[in-house]
């Protein structure tokens, strides 16, 4: 069987149906979030990426 894929943010295994891929790596929706102001991106219909790093759009610019 296939290993569980495990969560960017938390590093906890993600078993849940949905989960957010952004830059290359898996995430809990909850656990995608702006490393500047951590702001939850779940909901968000865009994220920004520099350095492998995650951003909301008002930190990113």
């Amino acid at each position: 069987p296939e290993k569980p894929a495990l969560c960017a943010g938390c590093g906890g295994k993600i078993s849940d149906r949905y989960y957010l891929l952004a830059v290359d790596k898996q995430w809990h929706l909850r656990c995608l979030k702006c490393c500047e102001c951590k702001l939850a991106l779940e909901s968000e219909l865009t994220c920004f990426a520099k350095d492998g790093s995650i951003y909301c759009k008002e930190d990113y610019y």
